[in-house]
């Protein structure tokens, strides 16, 4: 009676208190195990507080979903309330957090059971995990997560409303009691029905009354809970006042949504889109860019999870920071959709870079203990992800543009696992990719490496060094690249850690290329291993002259010849028989099968074994040498200077146009579009073209075409779905600005119609019909070509220089009546063989050009857009200087248009194996100063040419250096050693 008595008068003029003076007032003791587990949250010493909002909103989730269930066999008890959602909010004036649901509720009698007199068999077993180290924040997983609020709040107030009963309210400061009565006042407000958890903080947690502190706990703990979570959030605004140096506040308060997020982990991985992973991983990872590789993983069995694994495209720049490696977290827990902890040691420290959610109802009550690897259930599902991580990895490695982000990217991290995971050291080394002198720009893998492994090769090259360009220059390797051996580039600083731990890979041993060892791999091979090396040349050669001997083998010749031709005894075709031990055979055995040049070699191989033998003045060494100088010539097209080849074809016939029969008649106009016989566009992904119906199939849906061939001829395609199949634009129904360059238009307005048929060719561009631009392209330029010029007039001309043809500017002497022009430099010329350089119209005149160049590129016509591009560049180095200094406009054009016709001619030169002269457009493009976007663009292509010329020295050189010793020899002159 004393203790109920000092009660009474501590709460004497508490709202509830009074309420319960006129209503029946009921006070109970708690079950004493629940006594001693309030004792012990109310004493504990624990930082992390915040989890009782976590175990709050756990609890109004399982309400909801009883509700949910009953309702699947009595849908009236959900009508009361159908609004299934939980609604968290701070009260900063009185000082309290409440947390809403619209659950089941509770009766009368449940809620003095449920939370005092009914001992759970959870509240014995959760002391004894403290006892024994368990964290406090696993206490929901006891049942036992209602008193997780006394953490945070002095006094709790439960308001609940079942369909059961009428609404009652339970109160408590855990001082050992509690006390029940029927909410007659509805100071918390009339519910439906459901339940209202009102926490009255201690002095010290007032943290808590912060909006902002709540929603972000919200995402933290309960972002994937499966009811909607509704937080009521304060938002703060200062103004300036009117006239007034005074900032005003304005204060709005609402309900926000907070947990938008779905945990998609739950469903099907096809049901899931890649957008919706993606979502979640950006909002769970922080990151701002999409995901590079994700692993959906459902596991049933002794353990039952679920979990999502990602991989991010770019690197954390505290990748290889130990003291953060240590405590970066990179795999999230959840229970039931409700997080629970991180940890850093799921998976092993290399793989930090995973992120990832696992979510199980099978987690262990003592999760919380520092030893995670001794429990059994956590070791199972470290195995798992470990395993599918791995399967991850697999997966990006079968898409060579993504696995190339990743290993720019995590490489690294690959070879500090091969360092330091010996368990998993096995599945890493073949996720491993290195540079060689045999790949290029693309990356290569050790089982790539050793598929291309000479017969007889049992080790594995590789060379270190501080950079690629370091490694593939390395004088250690000279040597085995000319004998055709492939060499791994090393130049990671983690490559010489990493290497250590690969003794051997499938059987072959890891060798340094400045092992002793490695040269001497040259003196080991037998005359068999050679003839096996040589076994793929032998069938291209055999290949490239069927019809013409019967085989081709491999012997050994005397003296300096490359091969003999040993005649048949039945009268068939004669069989070439190379010399395997010539220079010559082994060099053309480093080049690829495809490579064009091969079938040209094969010819003169023939023609140089007939010589066997011959005499010093046989007429056939004249021929055969003449074939090798040709050859030499080609080999070396990307050392030598400009041929001239590139320089547009003036007074030369005009460009094939391609005729479309009727397509501007009114008969075609009236048509409907799927008829024989109408003109119509096909409009794929990579390039459009026009083309004639020769079929309809309507039950099929599909047609067949006639596609005009440029210079005569058609090719057809059939089966063509009608959904692709368009119209072509009305200015082509109609003949455009200009059917042709002689058009009346271009007399009466030459500017309007040239800038009418440029935008022609601009519309079909963009329609990807590459032909049908080039045509209205070429239209404006030959306006241009056969506008009259008088004398005075700047032209453009080709003549030599040193015996070298360029184009150069000059004018005009004098024209006679013929149409013969004398030029200021002394020649005299045709009027065709001229460009005029119209000084106001330069802008138009070379933006045709560029745009033809442009089609002629995506047509595969390299030559002929470098020809255009030549005329660009010229026009503008022949514009009037003291123009451009007046007008700044055209001196801006002038500067783009020449570092993007440079650009776009390297392009085409390097295409077409003029690799020095494109390396010169580089070169000049980048002295222009041309903005950074243009500037990335070209120091991508300086890169590419790089590397062709280091192709070409490597392959090329070497082998025109043999063709040269064998001209000697075919020549009949003395031996080249």
């Amino acid at each position: 009676l004393k203790f109920l008595l000092l009660d009474l008068a501590s709460r004497w003029a508490q709202p509830v208190f009074l309420q319960a003076m006129a209503a029946e007032l009921e006070t109970y003791a708690f079950n004493a195990d629940i006594s001693q587990l309030m004792s012990l949250i109310i004493n504990a010493f624990y930082s992390n507080k915040e989890i009782f909002l976590r175990e709050l909103i756990s609890n109004a989730s399982d309400a909801m979903d009883k509700i949910q269930y009953q309702a699947t066999s009595s849908p009236e008890k959900l009508a009361t309330n159908p609004d299934l959602r939980i609604r968290v909010e701070a009260n900063r004036e009185a000082g309290f957090v409440s947390v809403e649901d619209a659950g089941i509720g509770m009766t009368r009698d449940e809620l003095i059971s449920n939370l005092g007199t009914i001992a759970k068999s959870g509240t014995k077993a959760f002391m004894e995990a403290i006892s024994v180290g368990a964290d406090m924040s696993m206490i929901g997983q006891f049942g036992v997560g209602f008193y997780s609020s006394y953490l945070v709040a002095e006094k709790v107030i439960v308001v609940s409303k079942s369909n059961e009963d009428e609404q009652h309210i339970w109160e408590s400061t855990a001082g050992g009691t509690f006390v029940v009565l029927k909410d007659e006042t509805f100071e918390y407000g009339n519910l439906k029905r459901g339940t209202k958890v009102i926490c009255h903080l201690k002095a010290d947690q007032t943290e808590f009354l912060e909006s902002d502190r709540l929603h972000d706990l919200i995402l933290k703990h309960s972002a994937f809970v499966g009811f909607p979570i509704e937080c009521y959030m304060e938002r703060r605004k200062e103004e300036e006042k009117p006239g007034s140096e005074e900032k005003v506040v304005t204060v709005t308060r609402n309900w926000e949504l907070v947990n938008k997020h779905k945990p998609v982990w739950m469903r099907q991985p096809s049901e899931v889109t890649h957008q919706e992973y993606a979502d979640l991983y950006k909002w769970f990872a922080n990151d701002w860019e999409d995901h590079l590789g994700v692993k959906h993983v459902i596991q049933t069995g002794n353990v039952d999870f679920k979990a999502l694994l990602f991989c991010p495209r770019t690197a954390p720049k505290d990748m290889f920071d130990m003291g953060k490696m240590a405590e970066r977290f990179s795999i999230r827990l959840y229970v039931r959709r409700v997080f629970i902890k991180e940890f850093n040691d799921l998976i092993p420290k290399w793989m930090g870079f995973i992120k990832g959610i696992v979510d199980s109802d099978d987690m262990p009550l003592n999760i919380g203990r520092e030893k995670l690897q001794q429990n059994a259930i956590l070791k199972h599902i470290k195995t798992s992800l470990q395993k599918n991580v791995f399967q991850l990895f697999n997966d990006l490695a079968k898409d060579p543009a993504r696995y190339k982000i990743f290993q720019e990217s995590f490489s690294q991290c690959l070879k500090l696992g091969v360092y330091e995971d010996n368990a998993n050291r096995s599945s890493i080394i073949p996720l491993l990719r290195y540079y060689s002198s045999k790949s290029g720009d693309n990356l290569t893998s050790l089982d790539e490496y050793i598929s291309r492994m000479k017969p007889g090769q049992r080790h594995i090259l590789y060379i270190t060094g501080r950079s690629k360009r370091d490694a593939a220059k390395s004088p250690y390797i000279e040597g085995l690249k000319q004998e055709g051996y492939e060499v791994l580039y090393m130049f990671d600083p983690v490559d010489e850690y990493a290497v250590q731990f690969m003794k051997e890979y499938q059987g072959n041993e890891l060798m340094s290329c400045m092992n002793m060892e490695a040269t001497r791999l040259l003196d080991r091979r037998t005359e068999d291993d050679v003839k096996a090396e040589l076994i793929p040349v032998r069938r291209c050669i055999e290949a490239a002259l069927a019809g013409k001997v019967r085989g081709v083998s491999l012997g050994k010749a005397d003296g300096e010849s490359v091969g003999r031709v040993l005649e048949s005894q039945d009268g068939d075709l004669p069989t070439l028989e190379l010399n395997f031990k010539h220079g010559l055979v082994r060099e053309l055995a480093k080049r690829s099968d495809e490579d064009s040049e091969t079938a040209h070699i094969a010819e003169f191989l023939l023609q140089a074994a007939t010589l066997d033998g011959a005499d010093q003045d046989d007429p056939r060494r004249d021929e055969a040498a003449e074939m090798t100088q040709n050859l030499i010539q080609r080999l070396s097209a990307g050392e030598r200077d400009s041929g001239g080849e590139d320089l547009p074809p003036l007074g030369g016939p005009s460009p094939p146009a391609i005729e479309i029969s009727n397509g501007a008649s009114d008969k075609i106009k009236d048509m409907e579009l799927l008829s024989c016989g109408r003109v119509v566009r096909i409009v794929k992904p990579d390039r459009s073209r026009r083309a004639m119906i020769s079929f309809v199939d309507e039950d099929e849906g599909t047609i067949d075409v006639m596609y005009p061939k440029w210079g005569g001829g058609e090719e057809e395609e059939e089966g063509i779905k009608n959904k692709i199949v368009q119209k072509l634009l009305d200015f082509e129904l109609a003949g455009g600005a200009a059917k042709d360059s002689g058009a009346q238009a271009f007399k009466d307005n030459f500017y309007k119609t040239a800038c009418a048929v440029k935008e022609e060719g601009n519309s079909l561009f963009k329609l990807k019909d590459f032909e049908a631009a080039h045509e209205r392209y070429t239209v404006g330029i030959e306006a241009f070509v056969k506008r009259p010029f008088a004398q005075g007039q700047q032209v453009l001309v080709i003549c030599q220089n040193n015996g070298k043809p360029e184009l150069v500017c000059t004018s005009v002497a004098s024209r006679d009546a013929e149409g013969s022009c004398e030029l200021r430099n002394g020649q005299e010329v045709p009027a065709s063989a001229l460009l005029p350089v119209l000084q106001e119209l330069l802008p138009l005149e070379t933006s045709l050009f560029m745009n033809r160049a442009r089609c002629r590129q995506n047509l595969g016509m390299h030559l002929e857009a470098a020809q255009d591009l030549s005329a660009v560049v010229a026009l503008w180095k022949a514009c009037d200087r003291r123009m451009l200094e007046a007008d700044p406009e055209m001196k801006e054009a002038e500067a783009k248009g020449l570092y993007t016709a440079e650009y776009l001619r390297a392009r085409s030169r390097l295409t077409l194996g003029l690799i020095k002269q494109a390396s010169l457009d580089v070169k000049d493009a980048l002295a222009r100063n041309p903005p950074m976007a243009t500037v990335k663009q070209l120091r991508e292509l300086k890169a590419e040419v790089q590397a062709a010329q280091e192709k070409h020295r490597q392959v090329n050189g070497p082998l025109a250096k043999e063709l040269a010793k064998v001209a000697i020899f075919v020549r009949g002159g003395p031996k080249i050693s």
